[in-house]
């Protein structure tokens, strides 16, 4: 049998004719047909009852391999003459199927299954069945000899992981990285072992929605700025896109242009962020068709709080391109107050105002005594800062904000409002699957006297799981316990 071997895809031809249906006649239509042959494809389908593969036909006497090529085109069998083939066994995915599986088709030689996952590999999914000719070796009489074994069904794509990526996974997990035990980093390698078109696949297969706050102002003069508890923002974890998609679609969608972030755990992590912001890789963030094309900068504090087991960083994202400019930061050298220092940053807005922002993480802190231990809640230290704001900072419009670790209400904080201060946010704070409205205020900001150039304010809640993100052993988990808290400036 002579191979046909094309570097070609046929179009795909709407009008072919069915070879177990069409008549004598019918067949004298198709170019290099004449009447002897037409009567030997109907004397082989009625010998046969009708046709199973179009690659048959060359069996028909006087069907040569060439013959076949140039009609190929323009001729179908029914499905149906398939279907008991396909019942009896589960159709194969090109784009899963692990090489024992891809030889375990009759038709495909060792070298071909080869090829086809060298091809695999290398240029990604198979769109349809016929982007196999395009592979040195298989030609059309191959083709349709495997075709009622197999599929490249996409829908499975979204819900099952080939034996092959499993391998590479677990030789991946297996190297010595004690991070590897990470759930996070897991789901983050598992993608990584698929090739890119099945990862945009299985991206655009469950995004999320956060809410979006309906913008009704004059954006010439306002913007929105949010406080976030990240949760150990590590790089690790910044690597899940699950996270990222959370992240880049609240601060999108709600037209946020100055993040404030608490818990990042690598100095290095916001870069992440920054890029998929300017260059989006995750499918619902780079489709958005509202996405503003900002320029998105980040600064990240020193050490901010050093432990055996990790560091801790404040730090920032600002859209430059609004005319928010970064001027200067610093951690405050409160030691002596607060176990994590409060990290100063000032922005000129608009080219017309600067703002302070102070950017809070409070813990408990311990004091060694001679007998025993006494702790000590930060939040009272809150009025040496609130002080110090006060007489060592030119600028009077002071946005203190973050996790503060305790209600607003708390007597701890009478020394912010003797100093003129007051809180934004009312309602609880945090977040969890079990308690979606959470049971407590522990995160908010509060504004300087000359700061409270407010128009709006509230939390997001809602959205903020993805499926790629874990939730114990399962999926679908929230990116952070804490809501992020957001508030809207009126500088007209």
């Amino acid at each position: 049998m002579t191979k046909l071997n094309y570097d070609y895809e046929e179009p795909i031809n709407n009008n072919a004719i069915n070879i177990n249906h069409v008549s004598e006649d019918e067949l004298l239509f198709l170019p290099g047909i004449n009447r002897q042959l037409a009567k030997n494809i109907i004397e082989y389908r009625q010998s046969h009852d009708g046709f199973t593969q179009i690659s048959e036909l060359v069996q028909v006497n006087g069907i040569t391999s060439n013959l076949l090529r140039r009609i190929y085109a323009d001729i179908t069998i029914d499905s149906s003459s398939c279907s008991s083939l396909n019942n009896k066994k589960e159709l194969i995915n090109l784009n899963l199927a692990s090489y024992d599986e891809l030889c375990s088709v009759a038709g495909l030689t060792p070298n071909l299954v080869k090829r086809i996952i060298q091809r695999r590999e290398r240029k990604g999914l198979f769109r349809s069945l016929r982007d196999l000719l395009k592979i040195k070796g298989i030609d059309y009489i191959i083709l349709e000899t495997i075709r009622p074994f197999v599929t490249v069904d996409d829908k499975k794509i979204r819900t099952s992981i080939s034996y092959t990526s499993l391998n590479n996974l677990y030789s991946t997990l297996n190297r010595n990285d004690d991070n590897a035990k990470d759930t996070l980093l897991f789901i983050s390698r598992l993608l990584q072992t698929l090739p890119n078109e099945t990862q945009t696949l299985l991206l655009s297969s469950f995004p999320s929605h956060p809410s979006v706050i309906p913008n009704h102002t004059n954006k010439q003069n306002t913007f929105r700025f949010v406080s976030w508890n990240l949760q150990q923002l590590t790089n690790d974890k910044v690597q899940n896109p699950g996270v990222r998609e959370v992240i880049c679609r609240v601060i999108l969608e709600n037209n946020f242009s100055l993040i404030g972030i608490q818990e990042i755990g690598n100095k290095e992590s916001l870069d992440s962020i920054v890029q998929e912001l300017n260059n989006p890789t995750i499918p619902s963030i780079k489709n958005w068709p509202n996405r503003r094309h900002g320029k998105w900068k980040s600064i990240t504090s020193d050490v901010s709080i050093e432990t055996l087991q990790t560091a801790e960083y404040l730090g920032f994202l600002y859209d430059e391109s609004i005319g928010i400019e970064f001027k200067k930061a610093s951690l405050l050298p409160f030691k002596t107050y607060f176990t994590q220092l409060p990290y100063i940053t000032i922005f000129r807005i608009f080219n017309r105002l600067e703002l302070v922002f102070v950017n809070i993480h409070l813990t408990t802190k311990k004091s060694n005594g001679d007998k025993s231990e006494e702790k000590k809640d930060e939040a009272k230290s809150l009025s040496v800062l609130a002080q110090a704001m006060k007489n060592k900072i030119e600028q009077k419009h002071v946005i203190i904000f973050g996790d503060f670790n305790s209600v607003p209400t708390a007597s701890e904080f009478e020394a912010l409002v003797k100093c003129n201060y007051s809180y934004v946010i009312q309602q609880n704070t945090n977040i969890s699957l079990k308690e979606p409205q959470g049971s407590i205020c522990i995160d908010n900001i509060w504004l300087s006297e000359e700061a409270k150039s407010l128009r709006n304010s509230g939390i997001i809640r809602d959205n903020l799981t993805n499926i790629w993100i874990p939730n114990g052993w399962a999926l679908g988990g929230l990116v952070s316990d804490h809501c992020p808290i957001w508030m809207e400036f009126d500088l007209s």
